[in-house]
């Protein structure tokens, strides 16, 4: 059986088959430390039954079991890695047209954690998974033992490490918190580096001190520029404008941003307005005027060839 991480603070991951591994809980530490442990397993195991098939979570087959050792979690696995080391590793080969595709793909995956009334709680770059299927490469989120469930009473009492954490929450119950941690995984992905911080991502002691500097900068209200990043807007509607409430909103908000600007080639009248909340511009509101005056006029001369 082959160890394929050994990173993870309360779990290690084998490949045990065909496309898929087993997560197993760490079995060193103190007391305490193995009851957090089995909290988090059995966290994952509940919400990840929870959440069902879908394309951009992590698959769940069931208890993953060695002799010896307690019930892991048998997932399906992703066959290149974790997004913060792809990226790390491939940031010049990954075109916009597969950052703007991985974009909404993690807001996707997001959105349904939120409609299934979760939390993730640890929404993060490493938590977010790449898998290619021939030629087609794929982002799946993973790693719920942190997450929260008030219906179902689960708690795995996480917070996001920085910079996927917003220092001005006060409570964390909310889909919020994830919808910032999702605005950093957004600008990660279109800029392939961490906010204020070089490609690639700070490391061992480094992530301790790039955490202090990024917090105080957040805690300030300070944030890139994202004058020139794609999906700048709704970047700053997770992070810094704070317009989002649950990541269905992010969803339409990316979807009218990968439209054509013209109101009649948006999908839904929640897209345009999605579009003109993240990027308002006066070409933007005449089309829209000039559209409800057409409209106008054809409802006006259907009325008149009706009487």
């Amino acid at each position: 059986m082959e160890r394929i991480s050994n990173t993870g603070r309360t779990a290690i991951v084998y490949r045990v088959g065909k496309d898929l591994v087993g997560k197993m809980p760490r079995t060193l530490g103190s007391k305490e430390f193995m009851a957090e442990i089995d909290n988090a397993f059995g966290v994952e195991r509940q919400l990840l039954t929870r959440l069902g098939v879908h394309p951009r979570i992590v698959r769940y087959y069931g208890p993953n079991k060695m002799e010896g050792e307690k019930d892991g979690l048998l997932l399906g696995e992703a066959n290149c890695g974790d997004l913060q080391s792809y990226i790390d590793k491939n940031d010049n080969e990954i075109d916009n047209t597969l950052r703007r595709k991985w974009s909404l793909q993690i807001t996707e995956a997001v959105a349904h954690v939120h409609e299934k009334g979760i939390v993730h709680s640890n929404i993060s770059t490493t938590n977010v998974l790449v898998h290619q299927t021939g030629q087609t490469t794929d982002l799946i989120l993973a790693d719920f033992g942190g997450s929260r469930c008030v219906e179902l009473g689960l708690d795995g009492e996480l917070i996001p490490d920085d910079p996927f954490f917003n220092p001005h929450l006060t409570t964390f119950e909310s889909p919020k918190v994830d919808v910032f941690s999702l605005g950093i995984v957004i600008y990660i992905i279109m800029t392939g580096h961490y906010p204020f911080h070089p490609r690639p991502a700070p490391q061992n002691e480094e992530r301790f001190i790039y955490g202090d500097h990024v917090r105080a900068l957040f805690d300030q209200g300070k944030f890139p520029d994202l004058s020139e990043v794609p999906f700048g807007g709704v970047i700053a509607g997770c992070c810094s404008e704070h317009r989002f409430e649950t990541a269905k909103e992010v969803v339409a908000a990316l979807e009218a941003e990968m439209q054509p600007h013209a109101p009649w080639r948006f999908k839904s009248v929640e897209g345009f307005f999605a579009q003109l909340v993240t990027r308002i511009t006066v070409v933007d509101c005449m089309v829209f005027l000039a559209w409800i005056a057409w409209e106008l006029v054809l409802t006006g001369a259907s009325k008149r060839s009706g009487n």
